[in-house]
């Protein structure tokens, strides 16, 4: 092709290059639509891009006027700048079917690292269909919608990609912005499911979750044959506490104490606070004995703990616990909760800080009788 043959302004490579007479002429063809095209000012910025496909750099045969402004470069930098602004690169997949499009966000390095993969995602594809995150040369963000064809020159190892840019940048932020709203929303929902099943003060779950999970619990064990068992807690003489120290180093220290909980059981056992100075404690697959010693190590634990360190105190800390048993001493959560209750109680009328469980037996005449068992009772 002879030099007059080149459009005036031409920055390309391959009308001077050592490259066939069909490809020359096509590109010719194309850059004049093109010009034509962008002397219409519309929204669309048109564009020619080529690359060899032994070579790892894409240049520009054509580009819209309206991203030389938004880049603050000159035609012959353009590709390099545009590389250099991109921030994050948006990838829509599955934009011709019902379902919702599976985005793919890339960063600007993220490109750098997988431009050979995402090169020869669109040679397979034949098409190019992303956004682009930018920062212009005026220190703003914008984005750009990138829509493209591919044409493969094989004798010339040269590819085009035909396409166009068009500002979305109301468009992504009102975008970026739902994502935003939902996301909170997301986060505040389920902080809102938090703190409808968890005790505002020690972090505990609640007695509102204690009897939704506790059928739940009972309903599977017994379905699979399975034991569990409660541990109802009662600080001993926390009255003196609050009389000693107030109300508000008595709630730290129930906080203390909760911590003291979350600390010893082991996962999926789990603690309640069930009200004031009082405790229950879930203990999934433990059977009598287990949960015996389960609740001495926690009564062990609490004795030797120093609470309210940190605001200068050392408070010396006791506590009463009963212990049942699914299905060994009760079946229902109403009866298994009154016999841990009631042993907890039997604690504090034996003089306190310790630990035990009732059972009842029904002899053959019907009548029923109480059995204690101590932690250190040993059938």
């Amino acid at each position: 092709m002879s030099h007059q043959n080149i459009p005036d302004g031409y920055y390309g490579r391959i009308l001077d290059g050592n490259y066939s007479r069909p490809l020359k002429r096509h590109i010719t063809r194309c850059i004049q639509h093109f010009q034509g095209f962008d002397r219409l000012e519309t929204s669309a910025i048109p564009y020619i891009a080529a690359w060899h496909e032994r070579q790892h750099v894409i240049w520009y045969e054509f580009v819209g006027r309206q991203l030389i402004q938004l880049l603050g470069c000159d035609y012959s930098d353009a590709s390099e700048f545009f590389r250099n602004s991109i921030v994050e690169r948006h990838i829509y997949s599955k934009m011709d079917t019902p379902e919702k499009p599976q985005e793919v966000i890339l960063k600007n390095n993220e490109l750098i690292e997988r431009k050979s993969e995402l090169r020869k995602a669109v040679k397979n594809s034949g098409v190019l269909d992303a956004v682009y995150k930018i920062t212009a040369a005026d220190g703003r963000t914008y984005w750009l919608k990138d829509q493209a064809k591919l044409e493969s020159f094989k004798s010339d190892k040269i590819y085009i990609s035909l396409g166009n840019l068009t500002i979305v940048t109301k468009e992504m932020e009102a975008e970026e912005h739902l994502k935003r709203v939902q996301s909170a929303l997301r986060k505040s929902e389920q902080k809102f499911k938090e703190q409808a099943i968890h005790d505002n003060l020690t972090g505990l779950f609640n007695t509102r979750y204690l009897y939704t999970a506790l059928p739940a619990l009972i309903k599977k064990s017994a379905a699979s044959g399975g034991v569990f068992s409660l541990v109802f807690m009662d600080i001993d003489d926390f009255k003196q506490v609050v009389d000693t120290h107030g109300h508000l180093y008595a709630s730290k220290a129930l906080q203390e104490i909760a911590a003291t909980l979350m600390a010893a059981l082991p996962a999926p056992a789990y603690g309640v606070a069930y009200g004031g100075d009082e405790f229950v404690l879930v203990l999934p697959g433990f059977g009598k004995q287990q949960a015996l010693h389960m609740a001495e190590t926690i009564r062990q634990r609490i004795k030797e703990t120093i609470y309210l360190q940190k605001a200068g105190l050392k408070v010396r800390i006791h506590s009463s616990l009963g212990v049942s048993t699914f299905p060994h001493d009760a079946d229902t959560l109403s009866e298994l909760l009154a016999l841990a209750d009631q042993a907890m109680f039997s604690v504090k009328e034996r003089g306190k800080d310790s630990v035990c469980s009732i059972s009842y037996q029904t002899t053959k005449d019907g009548r029923r009788i109480e059995r204690l068992v101590t932690y250190d009772c040993h059938d």
